[in-house]
Formats: structure tokens, C-alpha cells, sequence
């Protein structure tokens, strides 16, 4: 192997401040991206995914960290406000806009939508429905995991697999829109939020 020139044979070749300032800025936004998809995807579901969203701010809590690292190699190399330095900050302002205004929910549901009006056209009558009648409906419908349905009055009741922290949530397809009748015992308070046509999201207590 050919030593590096002007390195010692049995040394290691000192670091270069450029190349490491790059990596650790590099690795930043690379990390702040992959944190921000985790935390937009666990809210694109009806209630929350708890361990994405968990996983996601642990994973830009790395990436601030490498941001903060990044910043203070570049004062020391001189520069006190480098072209990159607002780029994350920026992200960070977009992913918080995306989610008040709840469009990674819509953007998945819109994708997800006709798969759901396809399964609620195959199920019996749902105007013969007189309670919470529950009904076969494929584990995966679009791109959310289903663990069960039922016929109620007026409509269809999806139970999607990631829930709201400690409570139910899900997809409705309710035309004449939702009654208090729908609440029971172990679908307590329900809240609705219209998705439009006729669907809604909603959370419940068990």
C-alpha cells in the first residue's frame, strides 16, 4: 500500500476539516429526511402510529444534533452563515405545515379512496343493518391494514389497525352522515371528521 504523501509510514492520516464538516452536514439532512417521511407516514393514518411518530422525533432529535455539530465546524472554519444552514430549518417549517393542514391523512386517502368504495359496493345492504353487525373485508384496503368492519345503520365502520393512542380509530362510509345512535359500549364518543362523499375519519373509546 502506498503511504499518504507527507504522512508518516504507521500513522494515520489526519482528518480533513472539509470532508468531515460535509459528511456531518450531509448525514443531517439525510437524517432529517428520513425522520421527516416516519412522521408524515404515522400521520397519514385515521388516528396516530405511536411508534413511527416515537421513532420519527427520536430520529430528528439525531439529526438536529448532527445539524448543531455541522453549524459550530463551520463558525470554526469561519463561516458564520453557510448556504446550508437554513435548508433544515425550512424542512422543518413545511413537514409542521403539512401536518396542520392534514395532508399527508388526505394525500394517502385520496390514493387509498377507490379501493375502500370498492369493498363497501360489494357488502349486503347496509340499510338492513340495526346495530354493529360485523362483516368480512380484506385485511389491506389501499394502503391501510383493516382488522375489521361492520354494517351499521346508514353505513360502513372500518377499525384501522394503528388506532389513536389508547383509543379506536378509523374510516366510515355513512351517506346520510353520522348519528348519535352509533354510539355503544365499546364505541364510546365517537368523533367524526368528513374525508368528503359521504366518508369520514373518526376516533372512538372503548
Amino acid at each position: 500500500m502506498t503511504p499518504t504523501a507527507g504522512v508518516p509510514i504507521g500513522r494515520v492520516a489526519p482528518v480533513n476539516p472539509v470532508t468531515a464538516r460535509r459528511g456531518v452536514v450531509c448525514g443531517a439532512h439525510v437524517v432529517a429526511a428520513g425522520g421527516a417521511g416516519c412522521l408524515l407516514w404515522a400521520f397519514s393514518v385515521p388516528g396516530v402510529a405511536v411508534l413511527l411518530a416515537a421513532a420519527a422525533v427520536a430520529v430528528l432529535g439525531v439529526a438536529v444534533l448532527l445539524w448543531t455539530v455541522g453549524a459550530q465546524l463551520s463558525h470554526s472554519a469561519g463561516r458564520t452563515w453557510p448556504g446550508w444552514l437554513p435548508v433544515a430549518p425550512a424542512m422543518a417549517v413545511v413537514v409542521l405545515a403539512l401536518l396542520v393542514t392534514g395532508v399527508p391523512l388526505r394525500a394517502r386517502w385520496a390514493l387509498s379512496r377507490d379501493a375502500f368504495e370498492t369493498v363497501v359496493a360489494e357488502l349486503p345492504q347496509r340499510r338492513s343493518a340495526t346495530g354493529f353487525d360485523r362483516v368480512r373485508v380484506p385485511a389491506t384496503v389501499g394502503s391501510y391494514r383493516i382488522t375489521t368492519a361492520y354494517l351499521v345503520p346508514g353505513g360502513v365502520v372500518f377499525y384501522e389497525e394503528n388506532g389513536a393512542f389508547f383509543d379506536d380509530a378509523g374510516f366510515a362510509y355513512l351517506p346520510d352522515g353520522p348519528t348519535a345512535s352509533l354510539a355503544n359500549g365499546s364505541f364510546e364518543s365517537p368523533v367524526f371528521r368528513p374525508l368528503g362523499a359521504g366518508w369520514y375519519r373518526w376516533t372512538a373509546s372503548w
